[in-house]
């Protein structure tokens, strides 16, 4: 979590400390849902509740955004089944709708690097008449 009464938070830049802030929210949320799941692979009677209120917070954390970037209807949808829905079901599909547009704005993907061509010099050079 981002420590506000640290004074190196001071220089940092507002839109690197809320990408940390919303990395550490999708965090407890998985965390939630872990213990979620493992309890009820173990059969205890549990509910949802932590799962749902780390959802939330996710959802308001990034609330504009999916604003901005989301249809109207599939927002309003969204944001109906985030404040109203205990389907397991339907909280896991906006959790991965989440992740897809955080992966979609390079927040959480991993795979950044470009794919080098090797057999690209070949094509470049026959095209300048070198080969």
């Amino acid at each position: 979590m981002v420590d506000f009464n640290n004074e190196t938070t001071v220089g940092v830049p507002a839109v690197d400390i809320e990408r940390v802030s919303i990395l550490q929210r999708r965090h407890d949320l998985l965390e939630a849902y872990e213990d979620y799941k493992k309890k009820r692979f173990n059969q205890c009677n549990v509910n949802i509740s932590i799962v749902r209120v780390r959802l939330i917070s996710l959802f308001l954390q990034i609330q504009p955004l999916l604003k901005r970037k989301m249809k109207e209807p599939d927002y309003k949808k969204m944001y109906n089944d985030v404040f109203n829905s205990t389907d397991e079901p339907v909280l896991l599909d906006i959790y991965q709708s989440i992740n897809e547009l955080l992966d979609t704005l390079r927040l959480t993907r991993i795979d950044t690097s470009e794919v080098y061509d090797r057999t690209r010099w070949v094509k470049v050079n026959k095209a300048k008449g070198l080969y």
